[in-house]
């Protein structure tokens, strides 16, 4: 009976206590949500109990098709990916992106440069195996980058008996002649487990549906349909080290991942035709290119007994980009650097966290939380050009959870955190002085799940979110050659903050799934980048966008329905809608994604699926202040899968056809539409795997 009242008591103090002492302006904020079992009946449990979320299995992304994470990610209904050429591309969670959706692996944030539209993860897409989506606000267990949702990519688990095995993985990609391969090996004896994964990737300039594109007004050509200078690779290292022992367990992990990829030259600086001729090689990555590395390592250790459970994660990352370009300058008076006179920019960000979290079970029906959590950064800069100053950051953040069963049927949930945040940036010359600023603020969250019967399952979540500026949004000053403008932040900017309401309903019987999630959102405080109309005084800049504070409304939703028609004929239909508003300038707010729906039909056999699917995108025509408007499109796919035995070795083997009928499209999310350059063409992507 005291754990009972005590769980209501914390129910109650998490909204009421801390209301009382939160500030409102310059503050950080999270907010967190309760879990809904959507569409599958293992999800791993979350300490986010009624929070509303999507497990996506690991046989789930083998089966789809894509170039990056994301890129099979985005096949998931609420998730969109912001992309720029094949290969990169960035998370958006019911459009909510940047730094304000968090990707974790093995209990740890990427931290990259989020706010650069053509940064995308530097991930092994071949080394991910469960994910979990958390749509909407995540704060509590995440921080400030995690108020728009977070792509939680979980560990492998810890095989139970001993074991030697492994795969080798080959994949190819029609429409820039890529070519992939990946093998891992992974060990388990006893009390140790072992795995390690090598990728490689290459691919050459990609191909659109294409004749030209429009810079400035300009008109130019696209010589033999593809895009000249797109080529590029990528290597990937990743190693897991495990040990368990009684109630104690242990992982170190160690990754690095090297990117090199050429930018379009129609679309980095100021192109003209010469620039544009075909060199005769597909595959050379010439100026201009960029190329980041990064090097992660993680160590979780985890202490369990009957009633009590204490993790404690620390990890270090290190993310060095550079972005190369012939000389040009935005000074009259600058002249070429003596050493690397062609390296544009350069950003060299160290990361380093550590969060203790404990888990206290005292009864089957109520789980008790608390946690503590630092973050430190230091990013440096380099190279002739400027777009951010050198910066460092900290944060400090405390929070606590409880999920309490009030009966079989149904669960409350309730949490709260408390953030500190501090950011330091330093003066350039490029007329940006210094900002030092501090941050604190609140996020809290309560939720109820409720299964009035079997088959059907109810969620209702309602929370506060905020999140930290970042150092662009308060002193970009710059041209962003990669997004064709010219930056410029605000350094009196104040946290983003905001409300936010999630309900879900899923029911699944006998063959048949239905799953609805609607969304509704009210920021008091969101940044937004602006395009003001104006243009750049600096050469090659485009149009200046501001970093705006002004009171923001999101809603929408998503929905996920799929039915055996006869037999193994199954359809499947996802939708979801995503609808935004700036009380300011009563437009919608920039990147808005536009409405989309599939329809599937696939034929799902033990050893072999095949499936035709037909994927409509609305226009959006609801767009910002001197925003450009994306026409509507329709696309087919086709593809199929088969497993067989070869000398006592399973072998996968799919084909996947996008864009079967090679239809020019314009992708909203895409920074290449602003020159009218359409998405690439069909693309047959031929994937192997064997498994040892």
């Amino acid at each position: 009976m005291y754990y009972r009242q005590y769980a209501l008591s914390l129910l109650t103090a998490c909204c009421s206590v801390v209301t009382l002492c939160a500030q409102t302006t310059d503050s950080l904020e999270s907010i967190k949500l309760n879990e809904v079992s959507v569409l599958s009946s293992s999800i791993p449990k979350s300490s986010l109990a009624a929070q509303t979320s999507v497990y996506v299995s690991q046989d789930e992304i083998k089966s789809r098709s894509g170039h990056s994470f994301m890129d099979v990610l985005c096949q998931t209904e609420g998730v969109q990916a912001m992309n720029i050429g094949v290969g990169f591309s960035k998370p958006m969670i019911r459009g909510l992106g940047f730094q304000r959706v968090a990707v974790t692996e093995n209990g740890v944030k990427q931290e990259g440069q989020q706010w650069g539209a053509d940064h995308g993860l530097e991930i092994d897409a071949f080394h991910v195996e469960d994910v979990r989506v958390v749509k909407g606000p995540a704060s509590v267990l995440y921080g400030s980058d995690a108020m728009g949702g977070v792509i939680e990519i979980l560990p492998p688990a810890f095989p139970q008996k001993d074991t030697i095995s492994g795969e080798a993985l080959l994949s190819h990609q029609s429409v820039c002649s890529g070519l992939d391969g990946s093998v891992m090996m992974q060990i388990k004896r006893n009390r140790f487990f072992a795995k390690i994964r090598y990728t490689e990737r290459h691919w050459a300039d990609y191909s659109v549906p294409a004749d030209s594109f429009t810079y400035l007004s300009m008109q130019l050509p696209i010589h033999n349909r593809r895009l000249k200078n797109t080529a590029g690779l990528e290597r990937s290292v990743n190693g897991l080290l495990a040990y368990r022992h009684g109630n104690y367990q242990g992982r170190v992990n160690i990754s690095d991942n090297y990117q090199k990829s050429g930018f379009f030259s129609g679309a980095h600086g100021l192109p003209n035709s010469a620039s544009l001729e075909d060199d005769g090689n597909r595959w050379n990555v010439d100026l201009p290119y960029s190329s980041v590395n990064h090097l992660k390592i993680t160590s979780t250790n985890i202490w369990t007994n009957s009633f009590l459970q204490t993790k404690l994660i620390v990890g270090y990352q290190l993310n060095h980009r550079e972005e190369w370009s012939k000389f040009h300058t935005h000074n009259p008076s600058q002249t070429p650097p003596a050493v690397n006179p062609d390296k544009e920019l350069m950003f060299h960000l160290h990361t380093g966290s550590a969060q203790l979290q404990t888990r206290l079970t005292p009864d089957t029906s109520l789980e008790l939380y608390g946690g503590v959590s630092a973050v430190a950064q230091y990013n440096d800069i380099g190279g002739y050009g400027f777009l951010i100053p050198a910066y460092n950051r900290q944060e400090l953040g405390a929070f606590m959870l409880a999920n309490y069963h009030l009966s079989s049927s149904l669960l409350l949930s309730g949490s709260v955190r408390y953030d500190f945040g501090r950011i330091h940036t330093q003066a350039h010359e490029d007329n940006v002085s210094e900002v030092l600023r501090h941050f604190h603020d609140y996020s809290m969250a309560y939720g109820v799940e409720y299964e009035p019967m079997n088959h059907h399952k109810f969620n209702v979540s309602v929370g506060r979110a905020f999140r930290l500026p970042s150092a662009n949004e308060l002193t970009s000053n710059g041209v962003h050659h990669g997004a064709f403008r010219h930056e410029m932040g605000d350094s009196s900017l104040v946290s983003e903050q905001g409300w936010q309401v999630n309900v879900s309903y899923t029911f699944n019987r006998n063959n048949f799934e239905v799953y609805i999630s609607p969304f509704y959102s009210y920021y008091n405080h969101f940044i937004a980048l602006h395009p003001t109309g104006r243009w750049s005084m600096l050469p090659d800049a485009g149009q200046v966008y501001q970093f705006i504070d002004a009171p923001t409304t999101l809603a929408g939703g998503e929905l996920h329905i799929k039915a055996r028609i006869w037999r193994k004929l199954h359809y499947t239909l996802v939708g979801e809608y995503v609808y935004t508003y700036d009380h300011n300038s009563h437009t919608a707010t920039p990147f808005s994604p536009p409405a989309n729906m599939s329809n599937t039909l696939s034929w799902e056999a033990s050893n072999w699926r095949c499936f035709a699917e037909c994927q409509t995108v609305a226009a959006q025509n609801r767009v910002c202040h001197n925003e450009m408007k994306t026409p509507g499109y329709n696309l087919f796919h086709l593809g199929g899968s088969v497993d067989f035995l070869l000398h006592n070795h399973k072998i996968s083997l799919s084909v996947h056809v996008r864009n079967l009928f090679d239809t020019p499209y314009l992708n909203h999310l895409n920074f290449y539409r602003r020159i009218e350059l359409p998405e690439a063409g069909t693309d047959v992507q031929t994937k192997i795997r064997i498994y040892i």
